[in-house]
């Protein structure tokens, strides 16, 4: 765990140390709606809050790099059976994509895609669910730039097993889908 948020640490220092002109900071927030899928059963989670700094470097002409750090809630109710008693789960993740996108401007608007991997850092969570602390794996979004604001969908898909103690047959993936606004500075 120590060893993921240091390499997450120097990971954002590195795109600090590195940004000159080309680089424009901003905020994003939005809802996210995290699903679990493992042994061909998906659960989708609640609506929770994904809100973070975000910083896009311009390569060239319309390339650009996007990354940042979001704080992310995934949250779910799980039904007991049939007695009608419930058990929620909320986790708090850090989420840090790196996101490579092309922008195609049309008249005064700009339309975006970008896509690549992410890496997910769980902070906590409400009680104990057996899952680990670590998840991974590729996202995609999609925008339109209007001046400094940005509305965008996504979605991350993740690729690793999230369970703590899994045998081989054993696999539990965690994905979410994002809707929200950027305002770049």
């Amino acid at each position: 765990m120590k060893k993921i948020f240091l390499a997450v640490v120097v990971f954002l220092a590195i795109g600090v140390g590195s940004a000159s002109a080309q680089a424009v900071w901003g905020i994003r927030a939005g809802l996210s709606k995290p699903t679990v899928s493992g042994g061909g059963e998906s659960i989708d989670g609640n609506f929770g809050l994904e809100v973070g700094p975000v910083l896009y470097y311009a390569v060239k002409d319309n390339f650009y790099i996007n990354s940042g750090a979001m704080f992310s809630v995934k949250s779910f109710d799980f039904d007991n059976g049939g007695g009608g008693s419930s058990e929620s789960l909320s986790m708090y993740y850090l989420d840090v994509p790196l996101n490579f996108g092309y922008s195609f401007p049309i008249g005064d608007l700009s339309f975006y895609g970008q896509a690549g991997p992410f890496i997910g850092i769980k902070l906590s969570e409400s009680e104990e669910s057996g899952l680990g602390s670590f998840n991974a794996g590729l996202g995609a979004m999609f925008g339109i730039n209007l001046n400094k604001f940005k509305i965008e969908c996504g979605y991350q898909l993740g690729l690793v097993n999230v369970l703590k103690e899994a045998d081989d047959n054993e696999k539990l993936t965690l994905s979410s889908l994002f809707l929200g606004v950027s305002y770049v500075f």
